[in-house]
């Protein structure tokens, strides 16, 4: 919308429209700003999630958030480069003091061609142009040849070629820029500049965050295995277990060979099935190799290899929600032995209390971060035996996501928002019972300019903010942000903010 009233507006200047049209001008400019300021916002929460992608995972992230944050480096220095240029040209031509959001000589038409294009043989026009050029091309080498959408994006938005001739005249990029225009003008102009940058970043930045996943595998499946060493443990040795959760993608089928000969898929589990009978008492090996098509279309071999032993299995410890307790809950957990009774089972456990739930226990963490591990102890013939233990990870629950009539982020109408009540925040996803409670909250939206935000003490919409709510029109911003949660577990949360766009 802006730029059409830009394009309007200079249309109505070749008129020789009276200085109304010069007052809309910064009209414009503001608008401009505030666009600027949108995309600010857009984009530190792109660097803020590269930030945390980079503290979770290094090795995946790293180098995508270091080009990510150099990305932002350069459009910060050509942006204040063209800040500095602006004020350069008011301060010429108002005199000290001069802002560049008021322009007095609005209809100033020698300043900025006289410091641009004739001033040091047009150095500064110059310099301008080289900048845009070398930025351009800078992100121009961070995009896959295959990208054209993107890639034409870029070269639209940083566009510095010369304009086709105008009856008979070929001004050149600079010239069409500073030379015959009112100042006002082509201070708008330049915030156009700054505008479409800030636009590229966003979408360079949101580009190269989608490159973190872009060669990962995709799986749509989570399960909790334990892979012992062995199922045979002499009496007086040591049962070990690697417990870890693996994941699947039940909607390819890879192709598994053991031995030479493929063997079944089980359905809707993305795993193969290997039975073989157990006719003949000792070790044995055996192995094969995983077929599985990577995202770029390639079938790569995953060779295994395993061995087991025909004798009778000894213990197993099952985590009833996989190899995780959650600090603040109470987490079910089953332990047996096979041959002994579970009256004869003496289980005990680090950073944790357990007691017992009918057959099973309940454990009840002590310190996030720290693990909790289970060691297994039976009474056989009347003496305590140790068994085995086997090692879980204690982990903070996760925050949850808060929400207003299920959304917590996109386009929603005027009247969608007006019939919810307030905040809400829950865990997706979560195999627990874990309730949490929004306190507070503030709704902030921009009017006028100017941001204007009500605060809530609790997680219903308060008079003030449903008025704001009610004043929005299509197109406005609303941010619900601040937002603090109480869960069950006596913690305080500080959750992400939502943002909508009123359709």
């Amino acid at each position: 919308m802006i730029s059409l009233m830009y394009l309007v507006l200079m249309a109505l200047l070749a008129l020789n429209v009276d200085k109304s049209v010069l007052d809309a001008f910064e009209t414009v400019d503001r608008g401009l700003s505030t666009t600027i300021e949108n995309f600010n916002s857009k984009n530190a929460r792109v660097y803020a999630d590269f930030a945390k992608a980079a503290l979770e995972n290094p090795e995946k992230s790293g180098d995508l958030n270091a080009e990510a944050k150099t990305v932002k480096a350069k459009t910060d220095s050509l942006y204040n480069y063209i800040t500095d240029l602006k004020k350069m040209l008011v301060v010429a031509a108002d005199g000290e003091g001069a802002d560049i959001h008021s322009i007095k000589n609005k209809d100033d038409t020698e300043t900025a061609p006289e410091l641009m294009l004739v001033k040091h043989q047009g150095r500064l026009a110059k310099e301008l142009k080289q900048s845009i050029e070398s930025y351009r091309a800078y992100l121009l080498s961070l995009v896959d040849p295959k990208d054209t959408a993107l890639i034409s994006s870029i070269k639209s938005s940083l566009d510095t070629s010369d304009p086709p001739p105008v009856e008979g005249n070929s001004p050149s990029w600079a010239e069409s820029i500073f030379q015959g225009y009112p100042l006002v003008a082509v201070v708008t102009l330049m915030s156009k500049m700054q505008s479409d940058m800030r636009n590229t970043e966003s979408d360079v930045a949101n580009y190269l965050y989608a490159k973190i996943d872009a060669n990962s595998f995709k799986f749509n499946k989570l399960k909790a295995q334990v892979l012992p060493k062995t199922d045979y443990v002499l009496e007086g040795g040591t049962y070990e277990a690697q417990i870890f959760l693996s994941a699947v993608d039940t909607t390819a089928e890879p192709q598994i060979m053991v031995n030479n000969k493929q063997i079944p898929i089980v359905a809707g589990e993305g795993m193969g099935l290997y039975k073989v009978p157990a006719t003949t008492e000792g070790y044995h090996k055996w192995n094969g190799v995983i077929n599985f098509k990577n995202p770029s279309g390639q079938i790569v071999q995953y060779p295994f290899e395993g061995e087991y032993q025909v004798a009778k299995p000894t213990m197993t410890i099952s985590p009833t929600k996989m190899n995780v307790f959650y600090a603040g809950l109470a987490n079910p957990v089953s332990i047996s032995v096979p041959g002994v009774p579970s009256d004869k089972i003496i289980p005990s456990i680090t950073n944790a209390t357990m007691k017992p739930n009918g057959r099973n226990y309940l454990v009840y963490p002590k310190k996030p971060g720290v693990k909790s591990v289970i060691t297994v102890k039976a009474e056989i013939d009347g003496q305590v035996k140790t068994i085995g233990s086997t090692d879980f990870r204690v982990k903070r629950v996760p925050d949850p996501v808060a929400t207003v009539g299920g959304k917590n982020e996109g386009q929603i109408t005027k009247n969608e928002l007006l019939l919810e009540q307030g905040v809400y925040a829950e865990i997706p996803d979560f195999d627990f019972d874990m309730k949490f409670t929004v306190t507070s909250f503030v709704v902030s939206t921009t009017r006028g300019g100017f941001v204007v935000d009500k605060k809530s003490n609790s997680n219903l919409f308060t008079p003030d903010q449903v008025n704001l709510m009610k004043s929005l029109n299509s197109g406005s911003r609303l941010y619900i942000e601040n937002i603090v949660a109480k869960g069950e577990d006596g913690t305080t949360r500080n959750l992400s903010a939502i943002s909508f766009r009123i359709r």
